[in-house]
């Protein structure tokens, strides 16, 4: 639970350095550095014993799809993330689940049911919520994490289906691989070399990144998803926080009221989709000794 809480506390300060990068760097040359620094935090990973086996993958289609759909959530999400407040981010982010569970059920053909359902529409309503269509502006940011959300979502399918024969390590090692030069790509145009404040900052942004990754990879290793889930929400709040300390920015009761309606949708789900699982798995019949 610690671990999860810190996961949300780095997530939420990472994105805090990102919105102060994006004022003077382009929000693609900020994501090549994430990548490219966050790399090479990895690379010492692989240096331990069987460290280089996460390299040999019989995968390697469904890792470059993963690693070609990240990489446009990436840059939505560090483009949007310095046109609206970071609460407003973090809160529309958490309809990536609710996104993942309607192609799940489209392309994958997973069986869907009516407490499901409700679940879906009462998440999207939590996202109607905060935008409050007619009486909010829908502006370029919001349609950016929009599309960042959903980008990750059907990352997300993918990542399902990889952890079935592949490692965490392998997924994030060839993630960045494929990240890394996509963003470099991307912010040729836009290139201005980060002087050493700057530079120094791309480091603390890496390390929150990576540092984040790792702690929730592990706290989901450590404890069981009825504990963890509920704590992911905290990141709403220290998204909060830290936008009004170092920003000046204050969002609006209806961010705070939607995020809890999409966080309480997709916690349902999850929960629900756990329980389920555990069910068949006890329906099992044993084998006869």
């Amino acid at each position: 639970m610690l671990l999860m809480l810190l996961s949300g506390v780095a997530v939420a300060c990472m994105s805090g350095v990102i919105v102060h990068l994006v004022k003077t760097q382009h929000p693609f040359e900020v994501a090549f550095f994430r990548n490219i620094l966050g790399l090479i935090l990895l690379l010492p990973l692989l240096a331990g014993k069987g460290g280089m086996a996460h390299l040999r993958t019989g995968r390697l289609g469904p890792l470059v799809w993963r690693g070609m759909l990240s990489a446009i959530s990436m840059m939505c999400y560090f483009y949007g993330v310095g046109l609206i407040p970071l609460a407003e981010v973090t809160a529309l982010s958490f309809v990536g689940p609710l996104f993942a569970t309607v192609i799940a059920v489209l392309v994958l053909g997973e069986r869907i049911r009516l407490r499901r359902t409700v679940a879906l529409v009462v998440g999207f309503s939590g996202a109607l919520i905060i935008l409050r269509p007619g009486f909010h502006e829908i502006g370029l940011g919001t349609l950016l994490i929009f599309g960042s959300a959903a980008s990750w979502s059907i990352s997300m399918i993918i990542i399902k289906v990889l952890t079935k024969t592949e490692s965490a390590l392998t997924q994030s090692i060839y993630t960045l691989v494929m990240l890394t030069p996509i963003t470099g790509l991307a912010a040729l145009p836009y290139w201005q070399t980060p002087n050493l404040e700057e530079f120094g900052w791309m480091i603390v942004m890496a390390a929150l990144g990576t540092g984040a990754q790792l702690a929730f990879t592990e706290a989901f290793k450590l404890s069981d998803l009825t504990a963890l889930l509920p704590l992911d929400f905290t990141k709403l709040i220290w998204a909060a926080m830290v936008g009004y300390l170092f920003f000046a920015q204050t969002p609006d009761i209806w961010v705070f009221i939607g995020g809890a309606v999409i966080f309480a949708s997709t916690t349902y789900i999850a929960l629900r989709e756990a329980q389920i699982k555990r069910k068949a798995m006890a329906e099992v019949p044993e084998l006869p000794v």
